[in-house]
């Protein structure tokens, strides 16, 4: 991985604890929009070393983690039971639209290549790494 393609946040910290050096891009909560929408050039990217855990705090957009090198990266996450379960239903309106699965608000890049029914609403670039 090496591109954003989205953000997400919990109502709660996550920990990733990384085995092989990765790239978190991260941003704040609180500057997602009235509509919904994010900007991504507000985000910054972060190298996580081999063997460091690191705890994001339930304000902190973040996604999956990006390639450091050539052969990928392996980070254990570490969220409380049922975050990422299946929603029992559909969520719609405020901040909800946002609700992907338990406990994780989504928002999407137009270029990120999210499931249909995906609420997309990242503004700017869809950040690549390995342009930087």
């Amino acid at each position: 991985n090496h591109k954003l393609n989205a953000v997400e946040y919990h109502r709660c910290s996550e920990v990733n604890i990384a085995a092989t050096d990765a790239i978190l891009i991260l941003g704040r909560q609180q500057d997602i929009s009235v509509e919904n929408t994010y900007d991504t050039s507000l985000m910054e990217a972060f190298r996580i070393p081999s063997g460091t855990a690191v705890e994001l705090y339930a304000t902190t957009l973040h996604y999956a983690p990006c390639n450091a090198s050539d052969g990928g990266f392996l980070v254990a996450v570490v969220l409380p039971k049922g975050t990422n379960e299946v929603l029992e239903h559909p969520h719609t309106g405020g901040e909800d639209a946002l609700l992907a699965a338990k406990n994780k608000w989504l928002i999407g890049h137009p270029e990120g290549g999210l499931p249909e029914g995906s609420y997309i609403g990242l503004t700017g670039e869809n950040l690549d790494i390995s342009e930087s």
